[in-house]
């Protein structure tokens, strides 16, 4: 199990003294009182009781390195839900992002991205995964459209564009901006026309005028 304690990364020694503070006070609590209760019923002497309490805080302790790892393990989720639909793969230098957001660091996170993206302005990889910390975690939807459009603005590759028409299309049916999502039904069906998913958008956004006239 990896030692945050013996990590370089200062950071990542904060975030555990973190997630050990949150832990502690809750975990003294569930344990002093599963101890007191034992002693109380005779179950346990009181020498007993005085070496269970001196023992909480290094299996707290413990236990929060437990923690610790397992969250570590899943830094990678946020990269597989924004590139579910086949985009690019996970970058290693958004490892230590990555990390902060599985852990919910997700402000952390997102400042670890624009910064990243300051030294970074042409990695649309990062401004995707900002973007969905932005409307997963941050409740912000508007700064997640606004890094869409910067990727379509940004020369992106065509699978790069066709991702952030997608999720322009998710975020404006999930916000019911019915106005923005016919324009950009509309831009998809006549940039990929002759395609499937351009007559898929194409037949919703006919729906959507049906539905209008109704």
């Amino acid at each position: 199990m990896r030692n945050p304690f013996s990590a370089e990364d200062s950071a990542e020694r904060a975030q555990f003294l973190q997630l050990f503070l949150y832990v502690l006070p809750f975990g003294l609590l569930l344990l002093v009182a599963g101890e007191v209760t034992a002693y109380a019923r005779g179950t346990i002497g009181g020498w007993v009781l005085l070496l269970l309490i001196l023992l909480d805080v290094p299996l707290i302790f413990g236990f929060s390195l437990g923690l610790f790892w397992l969250m570590g393990r899943s830094a990678s989720g946020l990269s597989k839900v924004v590139y579910a639909a086949g985009g690019p793969p996970p970058d290693p230098a958004h490892s230590s992002f990555e990390a902060l957001a599985a852990r919910g660091f997700y402000a952390e996170a997102a400042e670890g991205y624009r910064t990243h993206l300051a030294d970074k302005p042409t990695d649309h990889a990062a401004r995707f995964k900002l973007a969905e910390l932005y409307r997963t975690h941050l409740d912000d939807s508007e700064a997640a459209e606004r890094l869409y459009l910067e990727v379509r603005r940004g020369k992106p590759s065509p699978k790069e564009d066709r991702l952030a028409s997608n999720l322009l299309i998710e975020l404006y049916r999930a916000t019911g901006r019915r106005d923005r999502l016919m324009v950009e039904l509309a831009r998809f069906a006549d940039q990929w026309k002759g395609t499937r998913a351009g007559a898929d958008a194409a037949k919703s956004l006919r729906e959507m005028k049906e539905q209008m006239k109704e």
